[in-house]
């Protein structure tokens, strides 16, 4: 009897530790043979801060209506003593804000990656406790030009980047509040150093397409409700006749890209082209479109926003004006 009871519970601590992993991210295939450095929960991070010469990253963790959401503050820097040894996104962040140009965004499939896989660090490996000529062989020895730091909840990591390795780009590295040195993987420094370019969202929705069974487009005054059938085809709520010039709409449409996020002007200063509005098969909205155009613009007049970017986004220009041609078709 004592030997079932062990074996129950034996079984029960297998299933709640089964459930336990079952919660955390799946560590990649490049990451099974590294070693790992702490292993904390993804939503327990509550910022990212990366600083360098030429710029200052901030990644932070916001919340809304429709839940937690990551976002981006890049400050290029116009000089490298700008904003002093800080990476916390506070006064040194802030500190000579004159000469260095903001600009935000919202976080992309590359950032929240990012931030997976620094919530559960694996470094390609450690070097233990560093000596004095180790730090000055490893680009460490002299307070870092860049720095990593983690935020969590309930305290903070942070690192002292180095030189790159021997023939390689992977990155020496320092604790400063442990004295441990780590050789910390590339693919995770890099994308840092590039900045909003690597780690911004590119996708204008992340539901399946599949999942649209309606959409209400408004342009101006005037508003059209479609509704797509089994085979794809989109058809008025009152026909069963495929319309091809709304489905070379939608095509066009669907083909919409992002150029950037950099310096777009306020949305209420811009007139709304196109709203497009995204029903279920059961009439629940899940996402928009909106396109706008700035008539005084010389070069790329478009911009997009949707429930993915929150803000304005620059539109790939010669897409965009495929949509305004096709407007004429639907309307």
């Amino acid at each position: 009897m004592r030997a079932l009871r062990v074996h129950a519970v034996l079984l029960a601590v297998a299933a709640a530790w089964a459930f336990h992993l079952s919660g955390r991210d799946p560590v990649r295939e490049e990451d099974r043979n590294r070693v790992l450095v702490w292993e904390r929960d993804t939503t327990e991070v509550v910022a990212v801060h990366f600083r360098s010469p030429e710029k200052e990253i901030l990644i932070e963790r916001r919340q809304a209506d429709g839940g937690a959401y990551l976002w981006g503050t890049q400050i290029e820097r116009a000089d490298a003593e700008t904003g002093g040894d800080r990476t916390d996104g506070g006064e040194g962040a802030g500190a000579g804000a004159a000469s260095a140009d903001t600009l935000e965004f919202p976080v992309g499939a590359s950032g929240h990656s990012l931030v997976e896989r620094l919530a559960a660090l694996r470094a390609v490996r450690s070097l233990g406790s560093l000596t004095d000529d180790q730090e000055a062989r490893f680009g460490l020895a002299e307070p870092g030009d860049e720095q990593l730091a983690v935020e969590f909840r309930n305290g903070r990591r942070e690192f002292v980047l180095g030189d790159t390795t021997y023939g390689g780009s992977d990155r020496y590295a320092k604790e400063p509040a442990t004295g441990a040195g780590y050789v910390l993987p590339s693919d995770l420094t890099r994308p840092l150093g590039i900045g909003e370019g690597s780690l911004r969202e590119r996708w204008l929705h992340h539901y399946p397409a599949d999942q649209v069974a309606q959409v209400i487009v408004t342009n101006g005054d005037t508003e059209r409700t479609m509704s797509r059938s089994e085979s794809g085809d989109w058809t008025p709520p009152d026909s069963e006749a495929p319309d091809a010039a709304f489905a070379n709409f939608m095509q066009r449409v669907d083909q919409l890209a992002i150029s950037g996020y950099e310096d777009p002007p306020p949305p209420e200063a811009l007139p709304v082209l196109l709203r497009m509005d995204y029903l279920d098969e059961n009439g629940d909205p899940i996402g928009f479109l909106e396109v706008f155009r700035d008539a005084a613009a010389e070069r790329d007049p478009y911009y997009l926003r949707t429930e993915r970017t929150r803000i304005l986004a620059g539109a790939v220009t010669a897409l965009a004006e495929r949509v305004a041609e096709a407007l004429g078709e639907v309307f």
